[in-house]
C-alpha cells in the first residue's frame, strides 16, 4: 500500500486542530490519508474515550480518511521507548506514505513533545533492513518516508513553512466541532480552555495565512532544508 500522507497525533483531535486544511486539501483532491491517534484520549478533562472514539470516529468521515487507526500508548504518559518505535515503524511499512505528520517539537503538552521525537525517530529507523517487523502476519520490508513535518500546535512555535488552506478553513472548524464533548458542550471558560482553543486556531490561521497573503494557512516545521523546484511557484 502506498498513501499520501500518514499522519500521527498523541491524542485524538490533534491533527484535526493542526492540520486538517492540510488533509483536507488532499483528500478533496483524490489524495489518501491515514491518521493514526497513538492514544484514547482518556485523560481528557471533558468525556471519555468512548465518546472519543465515537468523535474521531465522525471527523475521520468529515475528513474523507483513508482509515484511522488508534494505538494505545498511554494518554500523559507517552514513551519514546523501543516498543513504542516499533508500534509506528510497522504503520509506516504497512502504509508506506510520501509524508508523515507528528505532533509539534516544543509544546506544553509533554505528550506532543514525546509524540513528536518518537514518530521522528521511528520514521529513520523505518528505513534500517536489520530492523525485522511483522505486520497483519506479514513481514515487513524497510521503507522511509520522504519527509517529515512536525504540525504547529501553538501560536508561540514559528514555522518553517505555511499551507494555504483557505478553501477548507470552515470545514475544518466543522470537523473540530465533531469532538462535540470537546468544543461544544465542554463548560470551560477558562482562558486556556478548549472552547477559546477554537477562537485561538483562527487567530493563528489568520496570521500564517496574512504572511503569504491569503485568508488562512496552517504552519508547520522541519527538521532539515526543504527542496524547492520552482522558486516562481511560491505564494
Amino acid at each position: 500500500m502506498e498513501i499520501d500522507i500518514l499522519a500521527f497525533g498523541a491524542h485524538p483531535d490533534d491533527v484535526e486542530c493542526a492540520a486538517a486544511g492540510l488533509v483536507l486539501s488532499v483528500t478533496a483532491n483524490g489524495g489518501k490519508v491515514v491518521i493514526a491517534d497513538l492514544t484514547k484520549g482518556e485523560m481528557g478533562t471533558f468525556g471519555d474515550e468512548f465518546s472519543r472514539q465515537r468523535e474521531s470516529a465522525e471527523a475521520a468521515r468529515l475528513l474523507g480518511l483513508h482509515n484511522r487507526i488508534q494505538l494505545d500508548m498511554g494518554d500523559g504518559n507517552i514513551e519514546n521507548n523501543l516498543e513504542n518505535r516499533l508500534e509506528i515503524i510497522k504503520l509506516i511499512r504497512f502504509f508506506r506514505p510520501k509524508i508523515v505528520l507528528a505532533n509539534a517539537l516544543h509544546d506544553r503538552h509533554p505528550d506532543h513533545k514525546k509524540a513528536a521525537e518518537l514518530v521522528s525517530e521511528a520514521a529513520f529507523l523505518s528505513g534500517l533492513k536489520k530492523i525485522e517487523t511483522t505486520y497483519e502476519g506479514a513481514t515487513q520490508s524497510a521503507y522511509r518516508p520522504q519527509s517529515v513535518y512536525f504540525y504547529v500546535q501553538d501560536y508561540f512555535i514559528e514555522p518553517n513553512f505555511v499551507v494555504d488552506i483557505s478553501p477548507y478553513f470552515q470545514q475544518k472548524i466543522n470537523i473540530i466541532k465533531a469532538y462535540e464533548t470537546q468544543f461544544v458542550s465542554a463548560k470551560d471558560d477558562s482562558l486556556n480552555g478548549n472552547i477559546t482553543l477554537l477562537k485561538q486556531i483562527e487567530s493563528t490561521n489568520h496570521i500564517f495565512g496574512r504572511a503569504i497573503n491569503v485568508a488562512f494557512a496552517e504552519g508547520f516545521t522541519s527538521k532539515r532544508y526543504i527542496g524547492v523546484k520552482n522558486i516562481l511557484n511560491l505564494l
